[in-house]
């Protein structure tokens, strides 16, 4: 129940109306005693900076969670922990007297994900695919596991490139490129499978015969996971990220479990 006490987490995207996991969310707040709700709210990109002008005159503010595409941009309007430092981006600030604290949950939560699915990481050629705000994340956190090699393909490839610099800057000797490459292990963080969207983010053939997939995109049935499932990949899919990272919001912005 929503009463006049009721401090909120507001999700910023654009777009937003595929988003999920307000179920989650508030099962989760209520079971930590946490008297909080968690909305959406849609920003369009390029107009995150006025809203988190706007949004410091709410005092029942408990913080902001950024999604596709602001997160490199709550990166530039906080004071960021070592987590988002390394990441280059953040997704989820909290009021602080002086502007804004930031922190990135991707890059644990994608770790607790994998590991839960059984996908392995470490010794294994890892193909990632994304560069934005996430994919960055994930990428570091992908490195801590110390694959034997470390590929990074987006559409643009100054993003790819810049990642895979930042990654060897964080992980000397550890192989990495900006490319597609043949891999044991396929990690989806481009937006491509979102809401209805049927297409692949990579050819099928790329996909790794009895490998492992990952796709953050939080649906079962991403075109990706699907056509993983036929070449016999364990698979997982973002709702258990987004899981992960519900409790390590709540302590973040509460200090509670």
């Amino acid at each position: 129940m929503i009463g006049g006490a009721t401090r909120l987490v507001m999700l910023a995207g654009d777009p937003i109306g595929h988003t999920k996991g307000y179920a989650e969310y508030a099962a989760a707040l209520a079971s930590a005693g946490v008297d909080a709700a968690y909305v959406p709210a849609h920003v369009p990109a390029g107009q995150f900076a006025a809203f988190l002008d706007g949004a410091r005159n709410l005092r029942n503010l408990a913080g902001i969670v950024a999604t596709i595409p602001h997160k490199r941009d709550a990166f530039a309007a906080c004071r960021p922990d070592a987590a988002a430092r390394r990441a280059g981006s953040a997704n989820l600030l909290r009021p602080a007297p002086d502007g804004w604290e930031g922190t990135m949950l991707d890059g644990a939560g994608f770790l607790a994900a994998v590991d839960a699915a059984g996908i392995p990481l470490g010794g294994r050629r890892v193909q990632m695919l994304g560069a934005g705000g996430a994919g960055r994340a994930v990428a570091m956190a992908i490195a801590e596991r110390r694959p034997s090699s470390l590929a990074i393909a987006d559409p643009d490839a100054r993003r790819s490139e810049s990642l895979a610099a930042d990654v060897s800057r964080e992980f000397p000797g550890l192989p990495v490129a900006a490319h597609l490459a043949e891999s044991d292990t396929l990690v989806n963080c481009s937006p491509i499978g979102m809401g209805t969207d049927m297409a692949l983010p990579v050819r099928e053939a790329m996909i790794p015969d009895g490998g492992a997939v990952y796709d953050i995109v939080n649906r079962a049935d991403t075109p990706l996971i699907l056509a993983a499932k036929r070449r016999g990949c364990v698979t997982d899919h973002g709702r258990s990220m987004m899981l992960a990272q519900v409790q390590m919001l709540i302590r973040y912005l509460f200090g509670a479990r």
